[in-house]
């Protein structure tokens, strides 16, 4: 208990860690390839979520809207990670990374668990072009069953 209180106790204090340009031999290609490569995934992860929830204002009735939010999270917080390693290269966060990583885990795993219990409704989900078809191809064997009988009849005629 005592490592808990000292953690949140000093989760804004970086004095423990160097930051990451002084851990190892880093040259500046490979610390800006690391730190440019980790905010351009930041930035696509957070306009990722930006483009759903766009298309969600505008979209109204949206079925399993819980697991539309929960994919924004998931989204927003993998790219909280990113910004965060980008970040330590100059102030060591690693504390505020480690609670920022253990609620990735969580939320990622509540969409697992909404997933599993959506995806069979999802899947049983009629679209109007699957009703559509259906409809068609009902009526073409209905007007090959009508095409038959008169077939039948007319020959019975004879």
């Amino acid at each position: 208990m005592d490592q808990l209180y000292e953690f949140f106790e000093k989760f804004f204090n970086t004095s423990d860690w160097p930051p990451r340009w002084h851990c190892g031999k880093w040259s500046d290609f490979h610390g800006w390839l690391y730190i440019g490569s980790d905010v351009a995934i930041w930035l696509a992860y957070f306009l990722i979520p930006v483009i759903l929830i766009w298309f969600l204002q505008r979209k109204p009735n949206v079925p399993f809207l819980p697991v539309f939010w929960l994919f924004s999270a998931f989204i927003i917080l993998c790219g909280a990670t990113h910004i965060i390693d980008a970040i330590i290269f100059w102030k060591p966060h690693y504390r505020i990374s480690a609670v920022v990583k253990f609620l990735t885990a969580i939320v990622s795993f509540l969409t697992v668990f909404a997933l599993i219990r959506d995806l069979p409704k999802a899947l049983n989900i009629q679209t109007e072009d699957n009703d559509l078809l259906k409809k068609i191809n009902d009526q073409e064997e209905t007007i090959q069953q009508l095409k038959e009988e008169i077939t039948k009849l007319k020959s019975n005629d004879y």
